[in-house]
């Protein structure tokens, strides 16, 4: 389930083979109907739509905290193998993304082989003005403090126009605060982040599910990793992420197990997630008319689909002005339109995501 829609936390579902689709600024797709015909009557009218582009991308912020305990050192080896990837889907969903990352080497000095601080180190991601690292003793215990402690640190990185993400990653428990409770030590959390943001935020964990610690019973440590790979480092849990989940469940977000064996399924929907966090924006560039049309503005109409819903038609309004309350669309310049504009209430309506297309050939439904 995705942030915002629905009570409580969810696993992440297996990856969706066909990767995510009907995302506004992904590869444009067109559906041209019965071999792209035009009638004036818009019943029966199959004209071509395209992904709208929008005007300006949406802003994400996404703040990784990660375990840097001994046991720690094969997780964060699949982070390192899937976040640059995981930056990349979501820039190409034209999203701004900024990623904070906080952790240091898990790696056990004489028992293991010296590793970057860095688990992105070495990767295009590194060096990308997107990303910030910050060389952070997260024990296995404090991942919620040293997020707080941090944030003078990464707040000057975050925006207060982005939706804002966290991502705890640790193979124990959280101690916050020493509340006695998972729940008490969520919700402490949840209103100290708060305070500090200005606003809410999205947390989602990578951990233990209760009752019991988790145990991968397919782990096989790198053999790469010398003596490391003897003594089976990073193969199970020390103590369910009880804290970890609660907060997930607070704020809607998307639990993981620390023990899965792959690491693709659980980046997969997280990267969904925060790509469908991200609200659509209430003016969009007008694309070029498909091949062999040309640009007729009594001919074009805007459609929007929320997430899991049906598609809504948005009738055109003359202007601002004659929108009203009603949710419909108008051009910046009626006579050499540019963009297409939400009126104020289409534009509410979509703040919680979906796909907003541009439909070419059909009479325009006007706003009534």
């Amino acid at each position: 389930m995705l942030p915002g829609g629905g009570a409580g936390a969810s696993s992440l579902p297996p990856p969706d083979t066909n990767g995510p689709s009907g995302l506004a600024g992904m590869p444009a797709s067109t559906d041209s109907g019965s071999g792209g015909a035009m009638s004036n009557d818009p019943e029966k009218c199959a004209g071509t739509s395209i992904t709208a582009p929008p005007a300006s991308n949406p802003k994400v912020d996404i703040v990784w905290v990660v375990d840097a305990s001994g046991s720690m050192q094969d997780e964060q080896m699949k982070i390192g193998a899937n976040l640059t990837q995981f930056a990349e889907q979501i820039s190409m969903a034209s999203i701004d993304v900024h990623i904070v990352m906080m952790t240091t080497s898990a790696a056990i000095p004489v028992v293991c082989p010296v590793v970057s601080s860095d688990p992105l180190s070495g990767t295009p991601l590194a060096m990308d003005p997107r990303y910030r690292f910050l060389d952070s003793r997260v024990d296995s215990q404090n991942a919620l403090d040293v997020a707080i402690q941090s944030f003078p640190m990464y707040s000057n990185f975050l925006r207060p126009d982005a939706v804002t993400h966290f991502v705890i990653v640790s193979d124990d428990e959280s101690n916050y605060k020493g509340q006695q409770s998972p729940a008490q030590r969520a919700a402490t959390f949840h209103t100290d982040m708060m305070a500090l943001l200005k606003k809410d935020f999205v947390s989602h964990t990578i951990s233990s599910a209760g009752p019991t610690a988790c145990g991968d019973p397919n782990c096989m440590p790198d053999p790469n990793a010398g003596i490391c790979f003897f003594v089976m480092l990073g193969c199970g849990a020390a103590a369910p992420g009880a804290t970890y989940y609660a907060l997930a469940e607070m704020t809607k977000g998307l639990t993981a197990s620390i023990c899965e064996s792959d690491w693709k399924p659980i980046f997969a929907p997280l990267t969904a997630a925060v790509i469908e966090s991200a609200p659509l924006p209430c003016n969009y560039r007008i694309p070029p008319a498909p091949v062999g049309q040309t640009l007729d503005v009594t001919k074009v109409n805007v459609k929007w689909t929320p997430p899991s819903l049906s598609e809504e038609t948005f009738g055109r309004a003359a202007g601002q002005g004659a929108c009203a309350d009603k949710a419909g669309w108008y051009y910046d310049d009626p006579a050499k339109p540019n963009e297409v504009l939400l009126c104020p209430t289409a534009c509410e309506q979509t703040k919680v995501g979906g796909t907003v297309n541009i439909s070419f050939g059909c009479e325009t439904i006007l706003l009534l």
